[in-house]
């Protein structure tokens, strides 16, 4: 083999190998966020986000004030409504008071866990009739000691 052709081929392999670390590279990056949503939301309020939550549209949001310290979380779930309301509901308990009201067009459940105002849990679910994309949002009041 010339002596031009192996440089092409040692050439050629490494920009083959380069291309790959930025592609697995960009992929972690991409994944990574979900991953660490996933906790936050679980120490954050105390129940995970739903597994199909999509990581782009996770925004978090938390606040003190007169004794008060509150977290919320707003995501969008690719998946129906009532297979995300049964998920909150089997995560939540039997201790929850859950509220359902359904319009023509809109579909809305609360869960509230907690009925002490100073460690409150709510859960709010909604999504259009017939919509394959629910949102959610979990929020959490905490009295601040």
């Amino acid at each position: 083999m010339s002596r031009s052709r192996k440089r092409y081929h040692q050439a050629f392999h490494c920009v083959a190998g380069v291309r790959w670390t930025v592609v697995s590279l960009a992929l972690a990056l991409a994944v990574s966020p979900f991953f660490f949503s996933q906790a936050f939301a679980q120490d954050d309020v105390g129940v995970p986000m739903h597994p199909k939550a999509v990581p782009s549209s996770i925004v978090r949001q938390s606040g003190e004030g007169e004794g008060t310290r509150w977290i919320t979380l707003h995501f969008t779930v690719n998946a129906p409504y009532r297979p995300v309301v049964t998920f909150y509901r089997d995560k939540v308990g039997k201790d929850a008071q859950i509220s359902r009201v359904d319009s023509e067009k809109l579909l809305n459940t609360l869960i509230l866990v907690g009925k002490d105002p100073a460690d409150q849990l709510n859960i709010n679910i909604s999504s259009e009739v017939g919509g394959r994309i629910t949102r959610v949002e979990l929020s959490r009041n905490v009295a601040h000691r």
